[in-house]
C-alpha cells in the first residue's frame, strides 16, 4: 500500500495554478517504526535534498503533536494545478530511492487526500508565507447546509482582509480521498498565543463583523455555522514546522 501511495504523488511535476484558478494541494500521514524516528528523519532528509529541492518538486513536512494522530508526519504538497494531475513525468528513480532507503523505517502511512484551497475564505496565504506552528482545525458539513458555512467563513474573511488581519489563514476542501463535506482551516502562527491581530483597531472581531454586516450578526451567523457542521467533526491539532524534511527555498 505504501509503495502505491508513493507511486502515485511521484508521477507528477510542478506547474503554475490552472487558468481555471483551482488550486491543488494533497497531504498524507505518516508514522515511524517504534524506536526509529531519528533514523527516518536522516533518511528522508537526505530524500529531500536529493529529489525535492526546487519550488517544482517541492514538499513540505509537519510533525503531528497531539490528537489521535500525535507522533505521526503530515506531508503536504501544494500549489498545483490540473496539469499537475494530468502529468505523466517519469518519477521512478525518486520512488526507487524512497523504497530502498526511507520506506525501511515507515511503519504505516494513510492515503493521499487531494484538496482545493477556498481563496475566498482563506487571508494572508501566499507562497511566500513561512511559519514554524500550525493550527488544523477539521470540519465535517452536513449535507446540504454547505451555505450556511460558506456564508460566515466567507465573511470573515471579508472581515481580515478590511481590517488588515495580521494573522494567517486557508481553508481547504476535500476533492478526493475522503469525505467530500469535509474541509480545514489551517492557522499559521510563529509563537503560540499570537495567531494574528487586528492592529489598526481596539475592536474585537465580533464588533467588526456587526459593523460590516448588521447588529448581532456574528452571532446569528455563528449559530448557524455551527448547526451546520457535525458534531464529531469538530477537532484539533498542532502541528509544528519540521524543516529537515522540507524543501528549502
Amino acid at each position: 500500500m505504501k509503495n502505491l501511495i508513493y507511486s502515485f504523488i511521484l508521477l507528477f511535476s510542478f506547474t503554475m495554478v490552472g487558468q481555471d484558478g483551482t488550486e491543488i494541494w494533497m497531504s498524507y500521514e505518516l508514522k515511524a517504526k517504534d524506536g526509529m524516528s531519528q533514523k527516518f528523519e536522516a533518511a528522508a532528509a537526505k530524500k529531500t535534498q536529493k529529489y525535492n529541492s526546487t519550488a517544482e518538486n517541492g514538499i513540505f513536512t509537519f510533525n503531528i503533536m497531539d490528537g489521535e494522530n500525535q507522533g505521526m508526519y503530515s506531508r503536504v504538497i501544494g500549489w498545483k494545478n490540473w496539469d499537475f494531475m494530468n502529468s505523466n513525468e517519469d518519477r521512478s528513480e525518486e520512488l526507487k530511492y524512497w523504497r530502498d532507503n526511507v520506506d525501511q523505517y515507515v511503519d504505516s502511512s494513510t492515503g493521499w487526500k487531494v484538496w482545493r484551497r477556498v481563496k475566498w475564505a482563506s487571508h494572508n496565504w501566499t507562497p511566500e508565507t513561512t511559519f514554524d506552528y500550525m493550527l488544523k482545525h477539521t470540519r465535517v458539513i452536513k449535507p446540504g447546509m454547505d451555505q450556511d458555512v460558506n456564508h460566515f467563513l466567507g465573511r470573515l474573511q471579508r472581515v481580515y482582509e478590511k481590517h488588515n488581519y495580521t494573522g494567517v489563514v486557508a481553508v481547504f476542501r476535500v476533492m478526493s480521498g475522503g469525505n467530500t463535506n469535509e474541509y480545514i482551516i489551517c492557522e499559521g502562527f510563529n509563537k503560540y498565543g499570537e495567531l494574528g491581530e487586528y492592529p489598526d483597531t481596539d475592536k474585537t472581531e465580533e464588533e467588526l463583523y456587526n459593523e460590516m454586516f448588521g447588529w448581532e450578526s456574528y452571532r446569528k451567523d455563528a449559530k448557524a455555522y455551527n448547526l451546520a457542521l457535525e458534531m464529531y467533526s469538530r477537532t484539533t491539532e498542532r502541528q509544528h514546522f519540521n524543516a529537515e524534511l522540507s524543501t528549502q527555498l
